[in-house]
């Protein structure tokens, strides 16, 4: 019998990220993160395995962040990103100083061994390195705009910032407004980057064509651009080195990404959702590479899931959508979808087979990211399960074989550990739908006993539950509690109408849906109906401070990221102009009735559990002032209420933020659960 899990272990986990299989299926390189416990900073390093999982060496070394690696298609370099320092070259010290030291760069090293060389010196940083088929040029993308301060003999000034549009900030980035996000071309023999695309708009997201001879990237440059956002899917020819014609391939109703060019070069293959009420909904789409402003071919209108990974975990940071990989024969897309508490791969067929694709990594498995050799009959995968952090995994398509895992990063800790297996459930919600949901149980769960429930709502709200690893959900079964975890209706992977079924009716049926799981859970008689706790983040924490203020049933809840007042987040939040007018169908002047009946400080005066309130001060997804509105109410009242903020983090600091603030913030979650549940 091994150990519990622990806050502390955090600190020993192995973040792998970022698989990419060589073009010609022998390795695979892959980031591999790490928590310095004495200096709470996270380095991170590039490693290469052969593709049966021998041999794995660090390419890079670990004392900066690194990541992004990128084969070159002949196999003989790979680039990656890293914020290292590094040599000045034919630039002294003082122009490299002022060409971004210090911000990530692109960075070049042979695959057989040798010093890696930094060839991009952008003021601030380059990312996303993609090879030409040649393996001549790298493209890559950079933001272009005014310096970071302002100074004055050397001394910074205060800045004034003038506003003139929506989209001007970002969650964990900051400020964003005068910059602009645009690609450019290198050649890495020598010399200056040509900057391939310009204008008062962002370009991303950038593929080559077989031929080499275009490039497809994503780009939003309508006249409404600031107001909705949603790219469209561009085409630019290249001929030695520069940029020639451009084109618009798609008719702005879609938000694109993830382009991906057919072996042939005549069709490309993008991800994308309508520009208004997606509900989280992403679909499969080709469209031709000559079109000219046309609708695009939706493949996957009739499928259940959405093409990306929406399942939650708190060991990763961000909500991958890897582009659609063709096969060989140009018959066959490869694409990363979520679906009723999984994310998988599914193979969806161009012969028009209804839109009902194959599943290709079957099992209860959570894939976030993947990529695919030249011949396309290797997938590298990253993948992860209740019990495990993701590892790189591989399987042959050829073949049709099973998922093979080649990397045991975290092997060493886990045999220490002894972790329950999530129980899968399901039940009937509001109105009889049917509700997916799991419980974790203490490792040493005696059904003869009486135990205390934590229900853990997930944010989104179009997100999901599912095969996730949960570091903290772990550590509070450890406490010996209960754990629930549902798919409420508005969770992504049942469908459009499932997700959408929230739309102007936040808190309404979905609480309903949850407090359903909590009574199926009492019917099994291990529930102690006097010890039930609820707790969720961004919009769980909006449904932990709806179902207080709807009922007395939980003795204790903590509330994080919260949205309490959705008037106010509609200006407050990095993206609330769209995202909340979109979720109500109306602004709030235009009907603040249905904004407050659906905001939780409407309901305060009917909060009497104790409520830990957690909150990031830097959080511009859901701003701080959202937890300041609840505490200031509550305190107010006299109600039992305590406020943790978090200085300097972000919206997403349980899943990627400070790591000793990540360690402070679990530890202020098991006292104020040990103090009312224990």
């Amino acid at each position: 019998m091994g150990r519990s899990i622990t806050i502390e272990d955090l600190y020993s986990f192995k973040f792998l990220s970022r698989p990419r299989i060589a073009p010609d299926g022998e390795r695979v390189a892959f980031v591999v993160t790490t928590i310095d416990e004495r200096e709470h900073k996270y380095s991170s390093s590039i490693w290469v395995t052969a593709i049966d999982g021998s041999s794995a060496r660090r390419f890079t070394s670990a004392t900066a962040r690194t990541g992004e690696p990128s084969w070159s298609p002949d196999g003989r370099w790979l680039a990656f990103v890293s914020d290292r320092e590094g040599e000045p070259g034919d630039k002294d010290r003082k122009e490299q100083k002022k060409h971004g030291k210090g911000k990530p760069q692109i960075w070049l090293m042979p695959t057989d061994g040798g010093e890696a060389r930094q060839i991009t010196f952008m003021e601030h940083g380059a990312s996303a390195p993609v090879w030409s088929p040649d393996s001549k040029y790298l493209l890559y993308t950079a933001a272009v705009g005014p310096s970071d301060e302002e100074t004055e003999d050397g001394k910074p000034l205060p800045k004034v910032r003038v506003i003139d549009r929506f989209w001007y900030r970002l969650d964990g980035v900051g400020y964003i407004y005068e910059r602009r996000s645009h690609l450019f071309l290198l050649d890495i023999a020598g010399g200056e980057a040509q900057q391939l695309t310009d204008g008062d708009w962002d370009d991303g997201e950038v593929v080559w064509s077989p031929d080499g001879k275009q490039i497809a990237f994503t780009s939003n440059r309508a006249e409404d651009r600031w107001r909705n956002p949603g790219d469209d899917i561009y085409t630019l020819s290249i001929a030695d080195g520069r940029a020639g014609a451009l084109r618009c391939l798609t008719d702005g109703t879609l938000s694109c990404h993830a382009p991906s060019w057919s072996p042939d070069g005549q069709t490309i293959a993008f991800l994308g959702s309508a520009k208004r009420r997606s509900a989280g909904q992403i679909y499969l789409y080709t469209i031709d590479q000559k079109a000219d402003k046309a609708a695009a071919t939706n493949l996957s209108q009739n499928f259940e899931g959405t093409c990306m990974d929406w399942t939650n975990s708190d060991i990763g940071d961000d909500h991958l959508m890897p582009a659609p990989a063709w096969s060989a024969a140009g018959k066959t897309l490869y694409v990363l979808a979520a679906h009723r508490g999984a994310s998988r791969i599914y193979a969806f067929s161009l012969d028009g087979s209804n839109g009902q694709p194959t599943v290709v990594t079957a099992g209860d498995v959570h894939v976030r990211d993947f990529s695919v050799d030249r011949a396309t009959n290797t997938l590298a995968l990253l993948v992860g399960s209740t019990t495990r952090p993701q590892e790189i995994f591989t399987l042959s398509l050829a073949q049709q074989g099973e998922m093979r895992r080649i990397t045991g990063f975290n092997d060493e800790l886990f045999a220490e550990l002894t972790l329950s297996t999530p129980e899968y459930i399901s039940y009937a919600g509001a109105d009889g739908w049917p509700i997916d949901g799991w419980v974790i149980k203490p490792y040493d769960f005696d059904p003869a006993k009486k135990y205390p429930l934590v229900v853990e709502v997930h944010g989104g709200p179009h997100t999901q539950y599912g095969y996730g690893f949960f570091h903290e959900m772990h550590m509070l079964a450890a406490e010996g509690y209960v754990v629930l975890y549902t798919n409420p209706r508005g969770s992504c992977g049942y469908g459009f109408e499932f997700s959408d079924a929230v739309t102007g009716a936040w808190g309404e049926k979905d609480s309903l849906d949850i407090m359903n799981g909590v009574d199926v859970l009492l019917q099994k008689g291990y529930i102690d109906e006097s010890r039930l706790a609820v707790t969720g983040g961004s919009y769980g924490g909006f449904m932990t401070n709806w179902l207080v203020g709807h009922t007395d049933r939980f003795k204790v809840a903590i509330t994080d990221r919260c949205v309490s007042n959705i008037a106010t987040m509609f200006g407050v939040s990095d993206i609330g102009w769209n995202f909340i007018n979109d979720e109500l169908n109306c602004a709030p002047w235009e009907d603040l009735g249905r904004y407050m009946h659906m905001s939780p400080i409407s309901y305060v005066q009917n909060i009497h559990t104790p409520l830990l309130i957690i909150h990031s001060e830097q959080d511009l997804r859901c701003n701080i002032e959202q937890a300041e509105q609840l505490f200031c109410a509550l305190l107010w009242l006299g109600r039992e209420v305590k406020f943790v903020r978090f200085e300097g983090q972000s919206h997403g600091l349980s899943r990627g933020g400070h790591p000793k603030l990540r360690l402070e913030r679990l530890r202020h979650i098991q006292d104020w659960f040990r103090k009312y549940l224990q």
